[in-house]
């Protein structure tokens, strides 16, 4: 029996500082420590080990449980902002709607579009937010809304807001801190929507990819491959995690600068939990931790390997009152669709 508690302290305290190393390592720059941002991935992962150790400890120790009550503390936010275990908010709660939406292009089909336009409709959204949008292809789209901005104009595929509000005013973003030949240097816009009380921002971003396609994901079962493969996707990581970090400087410059509550939506490319997302929550709040429900996962690719990780966000305001926030359970794309339900537009004006 002492043999056993010693074998469960000792794996207790690799758990308890592997969850430290993580968690404060996840939060330190991308453009710092290239692939620090992809530790909390990990997160969801802790979970489980600390849950089982809480059990054990109930039955055998109890004054062995605060090392993993500390590490649940830890994992609350991440995980919370992952798993979400709210109600889906109805009709009378919502005043109006926000939904942001990777289209892959229409996967270069016209009726896809024809679809997503529909599921519009049919969801009620007042303001779309697309990414990896080919303009040519969304007249399906565009048939529904009055007012609608691109960014960049001058690209095939783009950024793009769709609204049924007016927007007053809008334009292009660049993310100067990154590459020039970089799909994601100008893979963001914004619009000013006039609501029926008052004035918002919208901010729809594309944030760098790791670029890892299905094909890298396929090793050969030799030793070599194995290492091969494994470096060239550690260096895609890296990189991209250096891009998301050096990228987000600029998101929280466009935030600052806004004249209007901010409603940021797109996809980041990051699950919550980083450097990157702690950014953002010193500004905005993540309507998902708390007002979370539905399914769990906003790309596909990983969700069928087993992964329900969310790397598509909408932060808001926390003049804007929301009522909550869902994914899409709809495949016409490889992410889901994410809807966030407001009460109604603010009503006092933004102090900076």
């Amino acid at each position: 029996m002492k043999k056993r508690l010693w074998i469960l302290r000792t794996f207790n305290v690799g758990l308890f500082y592997s969850t430290l190393l993580i968690g404060f390592g996840s939060l330190l720059p991308g453009h710092w420590i290239p692939g620090s941002g992809v530790l909390s991935i990990l997160f969801p992962f802790l979970l489980f080990p600390h849950l089982i150790m809480i059990l054990i400890w109930a039955r055998f120790r109890p004054q062995q449980m605060f090392k993993n009550l500390m590490g649940l503390a830890l994992l609350f936010y991440p995980v919370m902002a992952q798993f979400p275990i709210g109600t889906s908010p109805t009709p009378e709660q919502t005043s109006w709607t926000v939904a942001s939406y990777n289209v892959r292009a229409f996967y270069q089909q016209r009726g896809i579009a024809s679809d997503i336009a529909q599921w519009t409709q049919s969801e009620r959204i007042d303001i779309l937010c697309t990414q990896e949008m080919r303009q040519s292809a969304a007249n399906p789209v565009a048939d529904h809304y009055p007012f609608r901005v691109y960014a960049p104009n001058n690209k095939r595929i783009g950024t793009a807001i769709y609204s049924k509000f007016p927007i007053i005013s809008h334009g292009s973003l660049v993310f100067n801190a990154i590459g020039e030949n970089s799909y994601a240097k100008r893979s963001a816009g914004y619009a000013d929507i006039a609501l029926p009380d008052d004035t918002i921002r919208i901010i729809n971003i594309h944030l760098s990819s790791t670029g890892i396609k299905d094909m890298d994901m396929e090793i050969e079962p030799t030793r070599e491959e194995w290492i091969e493969k494994g470096q060239f996707m550690a260096k895609k990581i890296a990189r991209s995690d250096r891009d998301r970090g050096k990228q987000g400087r600029n998101i929280m410059q466009w935030v600052n600068e806004s004249p209007y509550p901010v409603v940021l939506t797109g996809d980041f490319n990051s699950v919550p939990g980083g450097n990157l997302y702690v950014r953002m929550l010193w500004k905005l709040d993540d309507p998902y931790i708390f007002k979370g429900s539905g399914a769990w996962g906003s790309y596909l690719p990983l969700l069928q390997k087993g992964f329900p990780l969310r790397i598509d966000w909408t932060l808001v305001d926390e003049q804007l009152p929301y009522s909550g926030q869902y994914l899409g359970d709809v495949t016409f794309s490889d992410h889901r669709p994410l809807i966030t339900t407001f009460f109604s537009a603010p009503t006092e004006p933004r102090e900076d």
